[in-house]
């Protein structure tokens, strides 16, 4: 298994694992590859993924967010064909150590057994809940709904309340908020 930064031609099976693995509330809506790199160049260094892949065939995928302090994950996904194969572990390793160990991640609630599963998941690579701070991802546009979530982190994240994470809102969901 490697890992490398995601490339112009992982593009397509980029964008098909991401609209397969979550739902429309949670995730952007990339018109089509151009749209993503768009995005990507947009962005400036701040947005990076890397791609999973056993020579040229695509594993899955990890994108985030560098800010001071932590790393926040917005999407990771591994294509099902490749679940229960420890490859989202390692993908989750490979990213504490070649970018870091304080990581934020938003998580659905537990009130599914696949979301369940992720929480677990999640728990076994180190990661914890925070339920101090009553989250909602907010919409990533006008015309979707914010959606009720949890927020775990993994090493170090200083984490106190919402003002807490109001970069990570503002770069990603275009949420200000005046603390």
């Amino acid at each position: 298994m490697e890992y490398q930064e995601l490339q112009v031609k992982d593009y397509p099976e980029f964008l098909n694992l991401y609209v397969s693995a979550f739902p429309p509330d949670e995730r952007r809506e990339y018109k089509d590859e151009r749209h993503l790199a768009e995005f990507i160049r947009m962005k400036g260094g701040k947005f990076h993924a890397f791609a999973a892949k056993d020579g040229d065939l695509f594993i899955g995928f990890l994108s985030y967010w560098t800010f001071e302090g932590y790393t926040y994950i917005e999407h990771f996904a591994v294509k099902p064909e490749n679940r229960g194969k420890r490859i989202g572990s390692d993908m989750l390793d490979h990213l504490f150590k070649t970018v870091s160990e304080n990581v934020l991640i938003e998580v659905e609630r537990p009130l599914t057994n696949d979301a369940i599963k992720r929480i677990q998941f999640y728990q076994r690579n180190g990661f914890r809940i925070r339920e101090e701070i009553k989250y909602v991802q907010p919409p990533y546009s006008p015309l979707q709904d914010p959606v009720p979530m949890l927020l775990m982190t993994h090493g170090n994240v200083n984490l106190h309340d919402i003002s807490s994470i109001k970069d990570m809102l503002r770069e990603v969901y275009n949420v200000n908020y005046s603390i």
